[in-house]
């Protein structure tokens, strides 16, 4: 897990992670430890002390960490109840609509699309209707880049702000990580979670599309949302958004074939995954991430994670998850 989407920046989950692993620990220890300057190491520690993530020891000077269970379990829970109330609140609205309780001026709110050619006619109408934005949660089963999204070119090229949220597991499917640097590429701006809610494609914040049934449910039918409950579409996704995992741009400093490692990496997949989606061994992937490592100076993993933020080898806002 990326301690990020509890709130901690990247350079207090490496010090909070270098305190875990150990029983105790000075300031130049985790400094060391965790390859960051002394400076940054103490204001990370100051604030993982003002939330009781960590406590100083009497006598000694040394740090020592709050057990994970306890120190995070409690803001988890709660990140968790906003986003599962968000759902319910749409999930609650589709509800009132389907069963008729609703007036007709609010039922003109909501478009119900039935047929696979028709959904995917109104979906395409809607990118192409939009005038600034577009958002949308991609999973692995409906492609929202790539090849099977023919009008993407055209919506990126008229300079609409492009978000999308993909579920980590369309980032295993075959050329998916191809389709989503393509994407990068014309300007869209990608972010990964492990499980989006629901397929969902909200249009300059005032009109949504998702499939009826809700969460894991097909395309077809489908339900166009205006007005309140678009406002809620919009809410959910900017939720998600901002918890989900920023997936990089490349740079000069690295090779091609290492950005793309790199972004795999960053968005959680294992060494066996990333070496599928760039048609290599798993052992080949290990030693390029290592090459990757000594390059850096890093140790582990989290330390390759920390310097690549701060050198600009890939647009992250996140450390790296240790795989083994």
């Amino acid at each position: 897990m990326a301690l990020e989407d509890l709130g901690l920046g990247a350079c207090e989950e490496a010090v909070y992670r270098v305190l875990i692993e150990q029983p105790s620990a000075s300031l130049a220890e985790v400094a060391a430890a965790a390859a960051v300057p002394d400076a940054e190491v103490a204001e990370a520690l100051h604030s993982l002390a003002a939330r009781a993530l960590v406590d100083r020891q009497p006598g000694s000077g040394h740090y020592v960490a709050a057990p994970p269970s306890v120190a995070l379990g409690t803001e988890l829970t709660e990140r968790r109840i906003r986003l599962h109330r968000a759902e319910l609140a749409l999930a609650e609205l589709v509800e009132t609509y389907r069963t008729g309780s609703m007036g007709r001026a609010q039922r003109d709110l909501v478009e119900v699309v039935e047929g696979r050619d028709a959904v995917r006619r109104r979906y395409l109408q809607l990118q192409l209707s939009s005038r600034h934005a577009i958002d949308t949660f991609v999973t692995g089963d409906v492609q929202v880049v790539g090849p099977e999204n023919t009008e993407e070119p055209t919506v990126l090229s008229r300079g609409l702000q492009v978000r999308a949220v993909i579920d980590q597991s369309f980032l295993g499917e075959p050329r998916a990580a191809d389709n989503v640097d393509e994407s990068l590429d014309r300007g869209m701006r990608i972010r990964t979670v492990d499980g989006v809610p629901l397929k969902l494609i909200v249009c300059d914040g005032e009109v949504a599309m998702l499939p009826l049934h809700g969460s894991g449910s097909e395309v077809d039918p489908s339900l166009v949302l205006r007005g309140g409950l678009a406002n809620v579409a919009q809410a959910l996704f900017d939720a998600v958004w901002e918890r989900a995992r920023p997936y990089g741009e490349p740079h000069h400093g690295i090779d091609v074939l290492d950005t793309r490692i790199l972004r795999l990496l960053l968005a959680g997949l294992t060494d066996h995954a990333m070496a599928a989606q760039v048609d290599m061994s798993a052992r080949t992937v290990q030693r390029r991430i290592q090459g990757l490592m000594v390059q850096a100076g890093a140790t582990t993993r989290i330390q390759l994670g920390w310097y690549a933020r701060h050198h600009g080898w890939a647009y992250v806002e996140c450390v790296l998850r240790v795989r083994r």
